[in-house]
């Protein structure tokens, strides 16, 4: 099995190639790392089938811009870097949100009426809504970590910020999604 500074090493290795025009270093690339790629933007903008699109944008990025990868971080930071930059774009250009949760429960769904039209399938639902209410630097953050498996440390520098920003994004991001959540939970509605 290759340790992790052999994967970096091959990812550097590839992504020299592409800079050369190498599209079979390119298509390494993408199989490596297209789940991962796909799954991310997926958790940033939803069930949407706009998530292809942005993962091709993605990739595009990756093969037009491999030049300015400089290798002072690892491979897969820079690319995380693209997908957030490129969720960002898509999100900037396709504002209209779904109602929020304090919308559905102002407009007469109450906790208890939600309760009965909840069933398994829906709570992920619930709690992505939730998710995707958060701040956009908050939201970036905590899926980085809790979906992507990020260190803070990584966070910091895919997102370009110190490493107690990202402790503070997080702690935010999670105290705003206890305050909306643990009353639906003490419910048992999710």
């Amino acid at each position: 099995m290759k340790n992790i500074g052999d994967k970096e090493d091959r990812d550097k290795e590839l992504i020299g190639k592409i800079v050369e025009g190498d599209e079979v270093a390119f298509e390494e690339i993408v199989k490596k790392y297209e789940r991962r790629v796909w799954n991310t933007i997926y958790r940033y903008i939803g069930e949407s089938d706009e998530v292809e699109d942005v993962a091709q944008e993605v990739f595009i990025k990756v093969w037009r811009h491999a030049k300015s990868f400089k290798g002072k971080s690892k491979f897969s930071t820079w690319l995380y870097r693209i997908v957030v930059n490129q969720c960002l774009n898509y999100r900037g250009r396709h504002k209209e949100k779904p109602a929020s949760l304090d919308e559905i429960m102002e407009h007469g769904r109450t906790p208890d009426s939600l309760k009965v039209e909840i069933g398994d399938e829906e709570k992920p639902k619930i709690v992505r809504r939730a998710i995707d209410e958060l701040p956009e630097r908050q939201r970036i953050a905590l899926v980085l970590s809790r979906f992507e498996g990020k260190s803070y440390r990584e966070i910091a520098q895919i997102m370009g910020v110190s490493l107690s920003s990202v402790e503070s994004l997080i702690f935010r991001a999670r105290a705003i999604l206890k305050k909306k959540l643990l009353p639906l939970r003490k419910k048992g509605e999710i």
